[in-house]
């Protein structure tokens, strides 16, 4: 009886082992190999009720003999089968568990190495990984960020755009912005922040990576600084053309009208004062023409800049102070604008350094454009500098002023020049 008792409970166990294989199905990969696996944990459960039937003398010996044989036969296929198949997608899974792995060790290798900060922040803020770059740079240790939240890292100035920068990550899944994260020693660093969500170990998170653009911060100050300096200077010389130039002569116009209006002639005559009237206003009206000359050269409006560029070096050589050499045959002339300016005024400031501060007796101008590029070049043979200390210098305020007009309307300016070697200056710009 007792014997009997424990054969059935080993059929209730293998039948429920064949429920267990087939509710596996759902949740594995492996879902031919479970079920083959419960079929055959049936069919053992049905040898088992073989064995039961034939102990309990219920069915002949000869149907036993013949079917346990074959029972046995397919249960050892069966669980074969699915072995076989359940180890195949086992191997295959450690061949992707070793893919992921070299995978992280990957990522994790750029991570660290990156010369940026590399944040990964949940949806609050709070901050859930850095890299070392970070770490060095904030001066804290990776368990202190780690327990820390965006708000605080940041400046006052920036600690209220905290929440709406990350509704907007959300919403936009990507976005760029300035920052300003305070170093744990009180240094502003700051920052352009490019932050987008991710899936981190099936979590969604904020991967933040933050640029540090202090320098460029500090350099767009010194030009914006250079630009006012150089606005302020042209202004102060604006107001000395008209003060030293056009007034006084404008002066002596209203001191002749007024005495013909008198009739005052006990000093000059009626026709003396006519004439000089005239002549004060033909030399007011082209100290007038000089000033606004200055300020938009008429030739440049007129004619463009290739023009422009051999009238004025034509003037200069003509002076025979500086005998210059231009050559603007490749350049196609468009139609005025911000660019063909700076670089006239880029020409006149050149030469007038040559003039002033090089001992220099020759020049040469080479313009050309392609492909909607536009370079300038100009070279001289004079007593040569060092470019890197001149541009500090505030004597160098001409070479500043080139520069940084320059570089507003997006170009390049190359310097090059050495004690006893001359000067070259290469200036580029890309009106596409």
């Amino acid at each position: 009886m007792v014997s009997l008792i424990i054969s059935f409970l080993g059929v209730a166990i293998l039948l429920f082992t064949a429920v267990m294989s087939v509710l596996m199905i759902k949740n594995s990969r492996t879902r031919v190999s479970w079920l083959l696996i419960a079929i055959a944990f049936i069919f053992m459960a049905f040898g088992q009720i073989q064995e039961i039937i034939h102990h309990q003398n219920l069915s002949s010996p000869g149907l036993y003999s013949k079917l346990f044989p074959w029972t046995n036969l397919v249960v050892s296929v069966l669980m074969a089968v699915g072995v076989w198949r359940i180890d195949k997608i086992l191997k295959t899974l450690k061949r992707s568990e070793s893919q992921k792995r070299a995978l992280e060790n990957r990522f994790r290798t750029l991570f660290n190495n990156s010369s940026d900060e590399i944040f990964l922040a949940d949806f609050e803020g709070n901050i859930i990984e850095v890299n070392n770059t970070a770490i060095q740079r904030l001066g804290y240790s990776r368990e202190e960020l780690m327990s820390k939240n965006f708000s605080d890292l940041k400046t006052p100035k920036y600690l209220p755009l905290v929440k709406p920068n990350i509704e907007k990550i959300l919403s936009q899944k990507t976005h760029v912005y300035d920052s300003e994260h305070v170093a744990r020693d009180g240094t502003v660093i700051a920052l352009e922040m490019s932050s987008r969500v991710i899936d981190y170990f099936g979590k969604p998170a904020i991967l933040t990576i933050a640029r540090d653009i202090t320098e460029r911060r500090m350099m767009e100050r010194k030009i914006v600084g250079a630009i006012l300096e150089t606005e302020e200077r042209e202004r102060k010389r604006f107001a000395t053309d008209l003060h030293d130039g056009l007034a006084p002569i404008l002066s002596t116009i209203k001191l002749y009208a007024d005495l013909i209006r008198k009739g005052n002639y006990n000093k000059i005559s009626h026709e003396e004062a006519l004439s000089s009237l005239e002549e004060l206003t033909d030399l007011a009206i082209k100290s007038s023409r000089e000033i606004s000359n200055n300020i938009m050269p008429s030739i440049l409006q007129d004619f463009g800049l290739a023009v422009a560029i051999r009238d004025f070096c034509q003037y200069i050589t003509n002076t025979q102070s500086l005998n210059i050499l231009t050559d603007t045959e490749h350049y196609q002339d468009v139609r005025p604008g911000i660019e063909e300016t700076i670089l006239f005024q880029a020409v006149k400031e050149l030469v007038n350094n040559t003039l002033k501060h090089s001992g220099a007796t020759e020049a040469e101008v080479f313009l050309e454009s392609h492909d909607g590029q536009i370079n300038l070049f100009y070279k001289d043979n004079g007593g040569g500098f060092d470019p890197e200390a001149k541009l500090r210098e505030r004597s160098g305020l001409g070479l500043n002023s080139i520069v940084n007009k320059v570089e507003t309307i997006k170009g390049k300016c190359m310097i090059k020049s050495a004690p006893g070697e001359g000067m070259t200056v290469l200036i580029t710009l890309d009106r596409r």
